[in-house]
C-alpha cells in the first residue's frame, strides 16, 4: 500500500491553503490529515481541534485552539503492522524498530508541511532530543504523550512536564 504519510500531507496542505488564501478566503480550516487555520473561526474564535486518545484512538484526548496556524500530528497507532500495535509505521532510525518513546506528537507553527516533518521527527528522535529539535525550528511548539500517557510540551524555551505551552 502507499500513503501520502510522511510530509506530502503538510505540504499539500499548505498548498491549498496558498490557493484559498489568493481567492480571497481568509478564514478556512483545512484538514488533508494535517490542519491549517487560515485566520480565526468566523465566529471570531480560534478553531477548535480534537486530539485522538493514542491508547485508545476512537476517544478524544484534548481539544487544541489555533489560529493563523497549523497543527500536525504523528502516532504510531495511524499505521500498524500487527493488531496489538507494538509494529507501526513510525521508525527509530538508531534501532531500525518502531519508536516507543512517546505514544504521540502534535507540533503547531505556521507550516504545515514544516509541522508534519517535526511532529514525525520528534516522535522518532524521542524526548532526549526533542527540545534542541523544537528550538531549532522558531515559532513552532510541541506537545508529546509519553508511553505512560503523561505529557511533555517542548517550545524554544525548553521542556515542561504536564502543560502545554
Amino acid at each position: 500500500g502507499i500513503t501520502l504519510n510522511g510530509i506530502a500531507q503538510g505540504f499539500i496542505t499548505d498548498v491549498i491553503a496558498q490557493m484559498l488564501l489568493r481567492a480571497g478566503f481568509g478564514n478556512s480550516f483545512i484538514d488533508l490529515g494535517e490542519m491549517r487555520a487560515l485566520g480565526a473561526h468566523p465566529g471570531g474564535r480560534p478553531w477548535s481541534v480534537g486530539l485522538k486518545d493514542p491508547a485508545r484512538p476512537s476517544a478524544l484526548a484534548r481539544a487544541l485552539e489555533i489560529s493563523d496556524s497549523a497543527l500536525a500530528v504523528s502516532g504510531g497507532y495511524g499505521t500498524t503492522f500487527d493488531p496489538g500495535g507494538r509494529f507501526h509505521h513510525i521508525f527509530n532510525p538508531r534501532t531500525g524498530d518502531s519508536a516507543r518513546e512517546f505514544l504521540d506528537v502534535a507540533v503547531i507553527g505556521p507550516f504545515a508541511a514544516a509541522a508534519d516533518g517535526l511532529s514525525t521527527a520528534l516522535y522518532a528522535a524521542g524526548e532526549a532530543n526533542a527540545a534542541a529539535l523544537i528550538a531549532a525550528h522558531p515559532g513552532y511548539r510541541a506537545l508529546a504523550t509519553r508511553a505512560d500517557g503523561s505529557i511533555v510540551s517542548f517550545t524554544a524555551e525548553g521542556a515542561r512536564d504536564g502543560v502545554w505551552l
